[in-house]
């Protein structure tokens, strides 16, 4: 069953297991790209992937269609990462409390100061989960799901020049941590 977004939400509102069907095969693997770069974790991610469409199924009844159905299936997906990232948060300080570490530093770039693709990945990433929350959701809607800047407003509850402005401080400071990280 093809059909636009809105469509296919109100079918699935209706129970239609096909339109449902065809609303995951649309967004599955863009969900999953953003809320595994926003976790970290593939196996979570998966999980947290599988939560966003439960969720989007039992919510589809009572869609109301102020906006694109792709950006209520983001904020889903963005709620559920900031509810596990509180959840690692707690899990993290306890450990941190148990195994009395505090401080977390950087690791130095490969012997010889080149990196491999793979080591300058791996540098983003560790980057990206070092920026405020709100940052790196904005970065990676735009980056890697290519939302507008309207979309990712609705998905943060921000408007357009909030996005902007939240965009702009989260590029710098990736570009800080990367440098930052870099000299280690």
């Amino acid at each position: 069953m093809e059909g636009s977004d809105y469509d296919l939400i109100k079918a699935v509102g209706k129970g239609d297991e096909g339109a449902f069907e065809c609303l995951m095969r649309r967004y599955r693997k863009s969900v999953l790209n953003f809320v595994y770069r926003h976790i970290g974790d593939r196996y979570m991610a998966e999980d947290l992937t599988q939560e966003v469409f439960l969720r989007t199924y039992l919510a589809s009844a009572r869609f109301v269609p102020t906006g694109k159905v792709r950006t209520w299936i983001f904020k889903i997906a963005y709620n559920l990462c900031l509810n596990e990232i509180k959840r690692m948060a707690r899990l993290r300080r306890l450990r941190d409390e148990l195994d009395a570490h505090q401080a977390i530093t950087c690791e130095s770039p490969a012997a010889g100061g080149a990196r491999s693709g793979v080591e300058e990945v791996e540098a983003v990433l560790e980057a990206l989960s070092r920026l405020p929350e709100p940052q790196r959701a904005a970065l990676l809607l735009r980056a890697g799901e290519g939302l507008s800047y309207a979309e990712i407003g609705q998905v943060l509850s921000l408007s357009v020049s909030g996005v902007e402005s939240l965009l702009f401080r989260a590029r710098t400071n990736l570009r800080q941590i990367v440098q930052i990280c870099g000299k280690g």
